[in-house]
């Protein structure tokens, strides 16, 4: 019986170290963070606000690249939600422009639809801000789509 006891108890404690362990995803997650520090972005969990469904918001990774010039002015920011309804105002298919990202009106759609087209599938946001550029995503991607962002967030910089 006391052997069934400390059996019993050695399953409960090796169950419950096991299970505070990060899962493969959490694992390619931290190491895509990483990556992206080391390549010098910003990482951090936020939220943002959701446009499908007004007043709620939804929790993102932000990788942030700081502006290398001096910070732009508030009428130069912008920030563009992925949307699945209509969205005449912008006329970028699958995007809508967020009022309270900014004040900044598109002279050509065409540079930045190609960036958005690019994008891996789960970028749920873009944001020129004042003094970084970001994107938002849930991080479901690899090197490959952290090396995409990379070159989206440069490019949109050189805006």
């Amino acid at each position: 019986m006391t052997t069934i006891i400390i059996i019993c108890a050695l399953i409960l404690i090796v169950g419950s170290s096991l299970w505070i362990l990060p899962s493969p995803r959490q694992r390619a997650q931290m190491k895509l963070r990483r990556e992206a520090m080391m390549k010098g972005l910003l990482v951090k969990l936020v939220k943002i606000n959701d446009l499908e469904y007004p007043g709620e918001q939804v929790s993102c990774i932000a990788y942030r690249l700081p502006r290398q010039t001096k910070p732009v002015e508030k009428k130069h920011t912008w920030m563009l939600h992925r949307h699945t309804g209509d969205n005449s105002e912008l006329r970028i298919p699958g995007w809508i422009y967020d009022r309270h990202g900014g004040l900044y009106r598109f002279e050509s759609t065409d540079l930045i639809s190609k960036l958005l087209a690019q994008l891996p599938d789960d970028v749920i946001a873009v944001e020129a801000g004042l003094g970084t550029t970001s994107i938002y995503w849930h991080e479901r991607g690899d090197s490959e789509d952290l090396a995409t962002i990379m070159r989206a967030l440069s490019a949109i910089q050189a805006l």
